[in-house]
């Protein structure tokens, strides 16, 4: 995976690439790789440590180093009562600090960067830890842990983190010599050792249930990591090929979800990592994207029309197995439910397990639209039109970055988004139980605390 300032190719149903260049055209800037490269810094670079502030600003600072400190939206649509009820924190992007509010856009904390600007804020899975990348020279990481802020160098400039679910480390994608590079580092950003592992397309998936263990999916070859401080050990799992992006751990087990491409078409396949013992689930339709429910019961499947195919956005369906462009399939009884007939380009489970959130093209000209299937129906909101880092830098590689929790509240009850408006790029949150997505703060990204 790629966002804009990276040189890795990835592979993206034609038809989800039709619908994102779509909403893009006319209007994608980027940050040139040879640019980022001259601000390349030595990992064995000083470390800078910086304390945060004691206590929540009280100042609205300027809309270059973070939001105010008060919702700003336009007087019909202030609801103070926004917060009620809604746990966690917003970690937001596209200032020069790292700002972190509550769900009504109040800031908390804000951490200086020296950077341009903060992009990739990722929460660790219990919600305590933040990583970073400040595009600065030299680029940096900048690791929240506690009241403090480590700022320091990086061996790259990261354009994906994804944590392991202890905490412990943190895999971190960035520009290498072949298109992609993976290092694994520690919750201070720091590398835990020399090792990387280079190819060109690079998918991961970390072990659920507490452990260290790490699935990659380099072009199409997927392999274990048993040791996240030993990246030159690694398991050969197969090659299924590229019909899919991210393999899929299902929780409680030793399970992965994945694409095996066949002569007959896609099949999606549960495989352990530990023996190799795989369990045929059905065809597919194309490449798909693939996101297993909390509990491990479930899987979203979201077909699209393969490389080959005509670049049509609804797909051929397979009455007896694929039932609809979105579906869910039973893991145990391999039985599918269909849930839309649209595309979906971002698909992510509500942490409770009992709702999803489908992000889907919009008839309205460069928009796009969430759906919420609740177990039973879907309901659609608002359109939006998503700014164009989180569309270009997040959607266009969503079956990564839904590896982890990202969108909902903690209490499974509200969405954070951002989007385009008249003020320029913005953070959105919608209540499931409102009539309308409420402005809570200026931004271009914004991922909400499990």
């Amino acid at each position: 995976m790629r966002p804009e300032y990276g040189p890795q190719v990835p592979v993206i149903p034609r038809c989800t690439a039709l619908v994102i260049g779509a909403l893009l055209a006319g209007s994608c800037t980027s940050v040139s790789p040879e640019e980022l490269d001259a601000r390349f810094s030595s990992p064995d670079s000083a470390v800078t440590e910086v304390e945060s502030a004691s206590s929540p600003t009280t100042t609205a600072p300027s809309s270059a180093d973070g939001p105010a400190s008060t919702t700003t939206v336009p007087a019909s649509e202030v609801t103070p009562s926004l917060g009620d009820g809604l746990g966690g924190a917003l970690a937001i992007g596209g200032f020069r600090n790292l700002v972190v509010t509550d769900p009504s856009g109040r800031t908390v904390e804000s951490f200086p960067t020296a950077g341009v600007a903060v992009t990739q804020p990722t929460w660790s899975r219990d919600g305590a830890n933040i990583i970073a990348t400040a595009v600065a020279e030299p680029v940096t990481t900048v690791a929240v842990q506690g009241e403090a802020v480590t700022i320091r160098p990086s061996r790259r400039p990261y354009f994906f983190y994804s944590w392991s679910t202890d905490g412990a480390y943190i895999a971190a994608l960035g520009p290498g010599p072949l298109g992609t590079s993976l290092d694994i580092l520690g919750p201070d950003g720091v590398p835990v050792s020399d090792d990387s592992l280079d190819t060109a397309s690079f998918y991961l998936a970390w072990e659920p249930d507490g452990g260290d263990d790490l699935v990659i999916h380099r072009d199409r070859s997927l392999e274990l990591v048993r040791d996240p401080t030993d990246l030159t050990t690694v398991e050969p799992l197969g090659e299924p090929g590229q019909l899919f992006l991210a393999p899929a751990w299902i929780p409680g087990t030793r399970h992965v979800l994945l694409v095996e491409e066949a002569v007959t078409g896609g099949r999606l396949t549960r495989l352990d990592v530990d023996t190799l013992e795989s369990v045929d689930l059905g065809p597919v339709d194309g490449s798909i994207g693939i996101a297993v429910s909390p509990d491990g019961r479930r899987a979203v499947l979201a077909h699209a029309v393969g490389p080959g195919g005509d670049g049509n956005v609804t797909v051929g369906f397979t009455p007896a197995a694929v039932t609809a462009s979105t579906e869910i399939i039973d893991l145990e009884t391999a039985e599918r439910t269909p849930i839309s007939d649209e595309l979906s380009i971002w698909t992510e489970w509500s942490p409770d397990g009992t709702k999803l959130a489908l992000m889907q093209p919009s008839a309205a000209r460069d928009s796009a639209v969430w759906v919420i299937w609740d177990g039973e129906s879907t309901t659609r909101l608002e359109p939006f039109r998503p700014t164009l880092t989180f569309f270009r830098n997040y959607v266009f590689f969503s079956w990564q970055y839904t590896e982890s929790p990202r969108i909902w509240s903690p209490g499974s009850d509200a969405i954070v988004y951002a989007a385009q408006d008249e003020l320029g790029d913005s953070i959105w949150v919608r209540r499931l139980d409102g009539d309308r997505a409420v402005r809570v703060s200026e931004g271009d990204v914004a991922f909400w605390s499990p």
